[in-house]
């Protein structure tokens, strides 16, 4: 995942690569002429103060992206916020050169950019858990981070990982970490990883901290090791790689000779 895709701001002359959400493989380009910003209230009504500077400005933009692979052409609405800061630049002397520059951060898309591959095979509420968090994702980390734990349940669920356990009193719900505890051995390199998930979703739900946007991003590079392990085929094929060179204790495609042991 590259971060700075998401989080740092950006010109309107010089848009970040985003991929397009439809066929993941064209990168989404400004569409001619849909360009917008304007100043919001707040900011207007700061002209007058004998205090105000250029960086005092405050924007609210619009426009629209197109994705440049021909076969899909998808088109995206975005919109955000902006603002005006210092920008240093260096002529061929070295010497600086000060300028105050438009910086602009998106809040949302429609349709939402995918932060992270999901694999085909995943099942279908794990991957709706988390399209709704891509979707508040730049507008509410806080809630994107707690349908990220969501995701983690219902992936637990699908592992028959049970729900309830009966006790003297009745019928009772497994918190979540209970139910990463009970994981078949067989998922038993997954369980940090759960467990991980399960702290930052939890900050989302329950914690007065502020959850950021890299807070939420940890735990999508989690949950994106946690699918391909699960769900994608390459992910398996990668697990019996690494059987393979534990077992050898070396390259998997390495002979050995008869009666000659790895030395460890």
């Amino acid at each position: 995942m590259n971060r700075t895709l998401f989080k740092l701001p950006f010109r309107s002359e010089s848009f970040p690569r985003w991929r397009c959400p439809t066929c993941i493989e064209g990168v989404l380009d400004l569409a001619k002429g849909t360009f917008r910003k304007e100043q919001c209230a707040r900011s207007r009504q700061r002209w007058g103060h004998e205090g105000w500077g250029p960086e005092w400005t405050e924007y609210v933009y619009s426009c629209v992206l197109k994705c440049a692979h021909p076969p899909c052409q998808e088109v995206v609405v975005t919109g955000g916020l902006g603002f005006v800061d210092l920008d240093v630049e260096y002529d061929q002397q070295g010497n600086p050169d000060q300028n105050f520059t438009d910086l602009f951060y998106p809040r949302y898309f429609l349709p939402h950019l995918k932060i992270i591959d999901i694999p085909k095979q995943t099942p279908k509420d794990v991957t709706g858990e988390l399209n709704q968090s891509f979707a508040l994702f730049f507008i509410n980390p806080a809630s994107a981070a707690n349908h990220v734990r969501i995701a983690l349940e219902n992936i637990l669920t699908d592992l028959k990982v049970k729900l309830f356990e009966t006790a003297c009193s009745g019928r009772k719900i497994l918190t979540l970490h209970r139910r990463v505890d009970l994981l078949p051995s067989k998922y038993e390199h997954l369980k940090d990883l759960c467990l991980a998930i399960k702290w930052l979703g939890n900050a989302g739900s329950h914690s007065k901290n502020e959850v950021t946007l890299d807070d939420v991003m940890d735990a999508y590079e989690l949950m994106e090791v946690v699918l391909t392990q699960l769900y994608d085929p390459k992910g398996d094929s990668v697990k019996k790689l690494v059987k393979e060179i534990n077992k050898k204790k070396g390259p998997a495609r390495l002979k050995r000779k008869s009666g000659k042991k790895a030395k460890s």
